[in-house]
């Protein structure tokens, strides 16, 4: 029969109660009794902790119940031999109870310690009483077995030791769902704990389960309790530890205003959303909210647990890092020193963690110049972390990396690249030679050699390094959404400014570095762009055949295995089992890329490997190709970070047939930019007079010291990179005065890589298609009025904001059918898409045509207001465009839209619309936008123009162009002819005229003759 007790008096049952004076003090230690049939009331304030003896028979289960009153308790149980069993604290509030389980192995007296969870809690009452006495079952002491691998697991996962923590985790996990089923509370915080080991790993197996304890708890308790909280904060955890910074913030948002909601604004545990939710906003940029987030905890812990705490000490380690990337190195130094303090106060052993403490400090010390102290804490993290997990552990091999340096900046040369390559040996042996790990000593090893002036052995580093990261770029460019791969791609775009800057800086006439550069960039120019194009996706939705789409989805799931092995250093594998796996991956992923490329040509395209000699090999003789490209120029002397790169500068490599690429360093991209920018203003304006001056000052600066290594070349084939990308090279006038496009035919490239899938030839599946004079339909009367014109003389007006987007008014285009007549009484076999058939389905629905030619209005936003995704940004007008004024309309193609056409097979699209080449300008990436989507979508060759030109003069042009095409000339070619043809007019010699439209892609005519 249950007691009842309501101010001390028993109401009801057989227990008695023993009250203890209100005036306890909050540090009373005492030791009680805890007598079967007795229930002990007692006051408890935080700093104190009473402690209570309870006599136990071998082989009998006890159950103790402790219903806090007002404030949160943790229970600690130790058994007849002194030694820990197992801590109980399940109640977070002040209310509700702990109920604590023990079975006696042995007779004797086990001692309970009933401790305030909080240091500032005030006096308060809690109840504790012995519930139940009995045998024990199985289940007894199935449940004491998984109490006691959790707490031990815990301690080793404290001490760093995760590797042997999860497998004592996952018995207690197994035995807890055999015992309570798999939907118990306690199974919640086993999967949490399992979790949390997985993501420290970097392991993805880390999400589903911190995903099903969220649902347990939910379901148990509601999305308001604050164990619900708990795991929202676990998997925010989780999230940033697997690198998903968005989600890891939006749910340490939703756990931290669940977790004030339910326990008010100064509690422990909205401290630690306030540490996960520090920690994502210092990784993505702002680090000033972040230190405002890591002080308020830091006050939430001194206030609720004090200083002398693990949890402190953490989160002065995280603000000494954000000071440390400030380079604050004063302040870093200070807070680290005072976490070092505290840990090594509370702790007498050394741990994983605070090995990671002294590496921090070490790095300080090295940023500010003490390298005596900087070795001095690196190598004592270096020895924590050798015993614990062993020499050749791949910890190990970071630490390492880091005592290189410190090596290096003392200049020790020899000493730092001999640590390095130890490093590089362990990272090899244990993730294999394309890992991040391998890829960074690499690199740095290759900046020793070079600081040293053994230019040979830097080369040769530096090509290994190159290889991996290529490697690393071919995986992790075939998983992930397109802001990861940007992303990635940033993060490593260091590494193609050390190459180029190691050939134009250490070694111009070094014909190994010029070649190791040139090829860096023809890998890597556009590499998300063709990652992007997905051609597994795209072949699987044209295949008819079910084995060719099985051969893709296991070609798919093969690379996305060998990705996570490769690249996921925190992986389980170790070793020669990893290496075996890796290999075994890779075969298997050739197999099926030799079973796809005897399917498709497109295919063996995109699989062709890229090599200088390779693309050299496909530059024509008479033709160049010029490879710009923006980089930072590297120091390989300097030691603070901020020292390293430069301002960014333009680079030219020049690759012909006959002779080895050659770099040269052009200057300041800021410089250049400027030119760029001027010289744009005044071809777009043909009153300008000053055209030809700014011509002649942008060839002298990107073209002149070029000329002498263009040999005899009557065809360029320019890959433009920066600002470079909008420009048209024809109108550069030389030394003579000439116009380029009067001495060399022109061609743009994405890459020079480009010129290998040329190769595979590409059948169309039906005749030209010419859409041109939509009917946009007219608005109301007063979005007309108030809304941005396209006007019917010059086809594209520049929309500037997000606003503008929704209010744009398209006039009619009348001029265009004509131009459409024109075209069409040249290929008669034509189909033409007018009037109220130029519609985005008619559009959609064509496939592979010979020609699509496109003259309606294009536009591409500059402002990223409300939208930051360029290809959501740029677009054509269609039929209907008028009708709403939401841009997700059916009269509306995006250039996101447009890639997802099936254009494999067309010779040539020509966008008759203005603006049409322009985009959001990203460097090594080219321009994102109507280009971009175009060769997406598997086009060839694509006619595009980069300002507003009248109707009269495109129709000129676009009459004179496919004239020239009907005669058998080049793609290129012909558009040269219609140029120079309207170059010799009188009142046409300004290039705004004749220059607007440029040819990108294959330049062959249309029967693919050159």
């Amino acid at each position: 029969m249950t007691a009842r007790i309501v101010g001390g008096i028993v109401l009801a049952g057989a227990f008695c109660v023993a009250l203890v004076a209100a005036g306890s003090t909050q540090g009373e230690t005492g030791v009680a009794a805890l007598v079967p049939g007795t229930i002990v009331e007692r006051e408890l304030g935080g700093g104190g902790q009473h402690v209570y003896q309870l006599a136990m028979t071998a082989g009998n289960y006890t159950s103790v119940i402790v219903e806090q009153l007002g404030i949160d308790v943790t229970v600690r149980v130790d058994g007849a031999d002194g030694l820990p069993i197992a801590d109980f604290q399940d109640e977070i509030t002040n209310h509700g109870e702990e109920r604590v389980e023990i079975v006696a192995d042995v007779g004797g007296t086990f001692t309970l310690t009933v401790k305030a969870e909080l240091n500032n809690a005030p006096l308060a009452t809690y109840r504790i009483h012995i519930a139940d006495t009995r045998r024990a079952t199985d289940a007894d002491r199935s449940m004491q077995e998984a109490r006691s691998l959790r707490r031990s697991a815990g301690l080793l996962r404290s001490g760093g030791n995760t590797d042997a923590a999860r497998p004592q985790l996952e018995r207690a996990l197994t035995i807890v769902e055999g015992v309570r089923g798999p939907e118990d509370i306690y199974v919640a915080r086993l999967l949490g704990e399992l979790a949390h080991i997985h993501a420290d790993r970097r392991d993805a197996k880390a999400e589903p389960l911190q995903q099903r304890a969220l649902t347990i708890v939910e379901r148990t308790w509601g999305p308001e309790h604050p164990l619900t909280a708990f795991m929202q904060s676990g998997l925010s955890n989780v999230y940033w530890r697997l690198g998903q910074l968005r989600k890891a913030e939006t749910m340490a948002q939703r756990a931290l205003e669940t977790s004030e909601k339910a326990l008010g604004l100064e509690h422990p545990q909205v401290a630690s959303c306030l540490q996960i939710l520090a920690i994502v906003r210092e990784e993505t940029g702002d680090a000033q909210k972040a230190e405002e987030l890591l002080l308020r905890a830091m006050a939430i812990t001194e206030k609720t647990r004090g200083i002398d705490n693990l949890f402190y000490a953490n989160l002065l380690n995280n603000l000494g890092v954000i000071y440390k990337d400030r380079n604050e190195f004063e302040r870093a130094d200070q807070v680290s020193r005072r976490a070092l303090a505290i840990r090594e106060k509370l702790s007498s052993t050394d741990d994983i963690w605070m090995a990671n403490l002294l590496q921090n400090i070490g790095s300080v010390a090295r940023m500010r110049g003490d390298l005596a102290t900087a070795e001095a804490y690196t190598v004592r993290a270096l020895s924590i972390r050798e015993k614990i997990v062993g020499p050749e552990h791949p910890d190990i091999a970071s630490n390492l990396i880091n005592l290189a340096n410190i090596y290096k900046a003392k200049g020790d040369l020899a000493r730092s690249i001999e640590t390095h390559l130890r490093a590089l040996g362990i990272w090899e042996k244990t993730r294999g030679p394309y890992s991040p790990g391998a890829q960074v000593a690499l690199g740095n090893i290759a900046r020793a050699y070079a600081a040293a002036g053994d230019i040979p052995k830097a080369i040769a580093f530096q090509e290994r390094a190159d290889a991996a990261l290529e490697k690393q770029l071919a995986l992790n460019l075939a998983v992930g959404s397109e802001r990861q791969k940007l992303a990635f791609v940033k993060a490593v775009s260091d590494r193609a400014d050390r190459t180029m800057s190691l050939n134009l800086n250490a070694a111009p006439d070094d014909p190994d570095a010029s070649r190791l550069a040139a090829l860096v960039i023809l890998q890597r120019k556009g590499r998300v762009l063709d990652a992007m194009t997905d051609t597994l996706g795209t072949m699987r939705q044209r295949s008819r055949s079910a084995e060719d789409m099985d051969l893709l989805d296991q070609l798919r799931e093969t690379t996305a295995r060998l990705a996570q092995l490769v690249l996921n250093s925190t992986q389980e594998t170790t070793g020669e089992v990893r290496l075996t796996a890796i290999k075994q991956l890779e075969d298997r992923k050739e197999r099926f890329e030799a079973a796809i490329s005897e399917r498709s040509a497109e295919f063996r395209a995109q699989l062709q490997p890229v090599t200088v000699e390779t693309v050299r090999a496909h530059v024509p003789a008479d033709s160049a190709l010029i490879e710009f490209a923006v980089f930072r120029p590297f120091d390989p002397k300097a030691e603070n970070v901020n020292d390293w790169y430069g301002e960014p500068h333009y680079a030219a490599y020049v690759i012909r047939g006959q002779a080895q690429p050659r770099g040269i360093d052009l200057g300041p991209a800021r410089r250049i930019d400027d030119t760029i920018r001027n010289f744009r203003e005044a071809l777009a304006d043909p009153k300008r007079d000053d055209v030809k001056q700014l011509a002649r000052a942008m060839d002298e600066q990107v073209l002149q010291p070029i000329y002498r290594l263009l040999g005899q070349a009557t065809r360029l084939l320019i890959s433009p990179d920066g600002e470079l990308s909008l420009i048209p090279f024809e109108a550069l006038t030389d030394r003579e005065g000439r116009y380029l496009v009067e001495r060399y035919s022109v061609s743009y490239l994405t890459s020079g890589r480009d010129l290998l899938r040329m190769q595979v030839p590409r059948m169309s599946k039906r005749e030209p298609v010419l859409l041109a004079d939509p009917f946009f339909g007219e608005p109301p009367a007063e979005h007309h009025a108030n809304g941005m014109h396209a006007s019917g003389r010059a086809r594209h007006r520049s929309i500037t904001s997000a606003t503008d987007m929704t209010s744009m008014y398209f006039a009619p285009l009348s001029g265009t059918s004509q131009e459409a007549r024109d075209i069409k009484s040249l290929f008669p076999e034509a189909t033409v898409l007018n009037g109220r058939k130029a519609t985005k389905a008619a559009l959609e629905q064509v496939e592979a045509p010979s020609i699509l030619h496109i003259a309606t209005h294009g536009f591409f936003v500059q402002g990223t207001q409300g939208n930051t995704n360029p290809l959501l940004r740029a677009g054509l007008a269609l039929a209907g465009a008028n009708l709403r004024n939401d841009f997700h309309n059916e009269g509306i193609l995006t250039a996101s839209e447009v890639s997802s056409l099936n254009l494999w097979g067309t010779k040539l699209v020509t966008l008759s619309a203005c603006q049409s080449g322009l985009g959001e300008v990203r460097n090594g990436e080219g321009v994102y936008g109507l280009r971009r989507a175009v060769f997406m979508a598997g086009a060839e060759t694509l006619v595009m123009s980069l300002w507003a030109v009248s109707d009269s003069v495109t129709r000129e042009m676009m009459t004179s162009y496919y004239g020239g095409l009907k005669e058998g000339l080049g793609r290129g070619e012909a558009l040269r002819q219609a140029q120079l043809a309207m170059l010799g007019r009188k009142n046409r010699q300004h290039p705004f005229y004749w220059a607007s439209f440029i040819q990108m892609g294959e330049w062959a005519n249309l029967d693919g003759q050159r």
